[in-house]
């Protein structure tokens, strides 16, 4: 997955607080271990004022929280703990989760479904913002500018969460704008539940899915790093679920030599 670790840097670009560690926590304990430097950004990390929608409202208290606490503080403190114990460093961007974002109508961009804990995205109607992805490169300059990576990693954006997608693009065009190289994770856990097909922006190709394989304390030290979030354990584990043996068996179906490990596509800008 990640070359010459001791001479690389490696930037990843992670939608939400979290997403990084879940779905590649341990390559970029390996990497760091090895002697790479590795910086996490998490782009919705920003702090909303109330009113919240009701699906907002839904999480916080699937989350735990009460209504007066600041549930992105609460979740950024999780992510610090976490990338703190895999050994990485940590950015927190300014942009807001979907779940507290409305559209051009006035209506909130994803609302909640009656029966467990779903969330559904309002996918007809266009986003408020539709210079978010503009905005998402502007803010990863400077960080890009820091950081000077050698390579940069992001997701796949399985499943087409519109924050997911706005990462994931705006991370596509400032690295080729930079001529840095990209590798796409696997949305973990939620590739576990639907297995779509990666659409890239046009002018982007998807290269061949990467199976790396990490050494055992790197996948032990991945899973204590999320156990290091509450809010994400609520709705993945508990009773009736097993995040951590889902993940264990998705990892053994990709694996050639069977062990932990996860996957990743490079991706390869074209003009045709």
């Amino acid at each position: 997955m990640f070359e010459n670790p001791g001479a690389a840097r490696f930037l990843a670009i992670s939608p939400h607080l979290g997403d990084a560690a879940l779905s590649i926590g341990a390559g970029l304990f390996q990497a760091a271990q090895h002697g790479a430097k590795v910086t996490v950004y998490s782009v919705f990390a920003g702090t909303a004022s109330p009113p919240y929608s009701p699906a907002a409202e839904r999480m916080h208290t699937i989350w735990g929280l009460s209504p007066d606490d600041d549930a992105q503080l609460y979740r950024r403190k999780e992510d610090a703990a976490a990338l703190d114990h895999l050994g990485v460093a940590y950015r927190h961007g300014r942009f807001l989760d979907s779940i507290y974002r409305k559209l051009s109508d006035g209506q909130w961009l994803t609302d909640h479904k009656e029966g467990k804990q779903k969330l559904a995205t309002n996918q007809d109607a266009p986003d408020s913002d539709p210079d978010l992805v503009a905005e998402i490169e502007d803010d990863l300059k400077p960080i890009i500018d820091e950081v000077d990576p050698t390579v940069i990693v992001t997701c796949a954006a399985i499943g087409g969460h519109p924050d997911n997608e706005a990462a994931r693009d705006a991370a596509l065009f400032t690295a080729y704008e930079k001529n840095i190289p990209v590798l796409l994770w696997e949305d973990l856990p939620y590739v576990l539940f639907r297995s779509d097909a990666v659409g890239l922006p046009q002018g982007f190709r998807l290269g061949a899915p990467e199976f790396s394989s990490v050494e055992p304390d790197a996948r032990t030290r991945k899973f204590q790093a999320v156990e290091h979030y509450p809010s994400l354990l609520s709705m993945f584990n508990g009773p009736g679920k097993d995040l951590f043996g889902q993940l264990e068996e998705h990892a053994r179906k990709a694996s050639p030599q069977g062990g932990y490990g996860e996957t990743t596509w490079p991706v390869t800008r074209h003009e045709d």
